[in-house]
């Protein structure tokens, strides 16, 4: 597969124009009965990193790696497929139209999800925790806070995905009052679970799990130790997206507030001695392809969209994929446009329910 990533996948990368995408989208009017939905819909798209979804306990996991986010009123859905097996392959597909396979048969390269929705009139804007945005997020407003020094937040030359939330509101108020005032959705890109030096993504306090794998090269640990680190890093996702819904239940004065958090791909954790990921797909085990996803809708958003939690929550073991992405959020975003797809909104089922 190395001998493959440095000869045959550069020779069929796409060149050309960028093909432009959704030049006829809109935002759909929409009936308003509460005083409180009047407010500008606010959604944060969590990316996460290699976040399998066996090892969430919201999934069934028999350790308790999502204390926090069990307390609130989300939607874990268990059957959830990735484009890919890395980052690099898995993240422009996500935000594309085409689906995995379409994806892979695509002659062009294209817009993408940010671009229609900005097209459509919303506010967007990317912030990126991590290695950046496999250019997703080249056309919109976007931020790092890798390389910050936030006292509490940043050390060694990393900063924990926390950072994201002390630098969100200065970053929205620097993005035009005019589409704000129509809506905004924002990218956070985790740090997340990447490895191999799990140990690192984690505070000490986080820790929950020991004794943790403290090498980078993951087969000279004990495997226990090795899903102990992992399992921490779940531990301190949950702990960030619980810190998320907190700081968007805040908002609810003046926005309509909701969270889709969706992990880039999973991870193989010693299970037939494979470690970490990027196998090709069709040859990776399912635990570097089956990803968390998990959403919040407030009740104000709830009413904007016409979506019900309650509705969801029957259907979190259906199949699902990467592909309802793209289509899930300009359905729940209530963007018209000729490339929507209805079948692929995992929202459609549950609207007016």
């Amino acid at each position: 597969y190395a001998i493959l990533d440095l000869t045959v996948i550069p020779s069929e990368q796409r060149s050309g124009p960028l093909h432009t995408l959704g030049e006829d989208a809109r935002i759909a009017p929409r009936s308003v009965t509460a005083a409180d939905t009047q407010h500008p819909p606010l959604l944060v798209l969590v990316l996460g990193e290699t976040a399998r979804s066996k090892n969430f306990s919201l999934n069934g996991y028999e350790r308790l790696t999502n204390p926090l986010l069990a307390q609130e009123n989300v939607v874990s859905f268990s059957q959830v497929t990735s484009c890919g097996t890395s980052t690099a392959e898995s993240v422009p597909c996500m935000f594309s139209h085409l689906g995995r396979e379409g994806f892979a048969k695509r002659q062009h390269e294209s817009e993408n999800l940010l671009d229609v929705l900005q097209r459509a009139g919303y506010a967007v804007l990317w912030m990126d925790n991590q290695s950046g945005c496999k250019d997703q997020c080249d056309r919109v407003p976007n931020v790092n806070t890798s390389s910050l020094n936030v006292p509490g937040e940043c050390e060694d030359g990393e900063c924990r995905d926390t950072v994201m939330l002390t630098r969100i509101e200065a970053e929205l108020a620097k993005l035009p009052s005019e589409q704000r005032a129509r809506g905004t959705v924002v990218v956070m890109h985790q740090m997340g679970s990447h490895g191999p030096a799990y140990y690192k993504r984690t505070p000490a306090a986080f820790k929950k799990f020991q004794p943790e794998c403290k090498e980078n090269s993951l087969s000279q640990c004990d495997r226990q130790q090795v899903v102990n680190a992992y399992d921490n890093t779940i531990v301190f996702t949950d702990y960030f997206l619980s810190r998320l819904i907190g700081w968007l239940k805040t908002q609810e004065k003046t926005s309509t507030p909701a969270m889709l958090y969706v992990s880039d791909h999973g991870e193989s954790l010693g299970e037939n001695n494979l470690y970490l990921h990027g196998l090709p797909f069709a040859m990776a085990p399912d635990v570097q392809k089956q990803v968390a996803m998990v959403s919040w809708l407030s009740p104000s958003f709830e009413r904007w969209s016409g979506v019900s939690t309650s509705c969801l929550k029957q259907q979190r073991d259906r199949a699902l994929s990467h592909d309802h992405l793209f289509h899930s959020v300009l359905g729940v975003m209530a963007v018209q446009t000729q490339v929507y797809q209805a079948e692929r909104n995992l929202f459609v089922a549950c609207q007016g329910r």
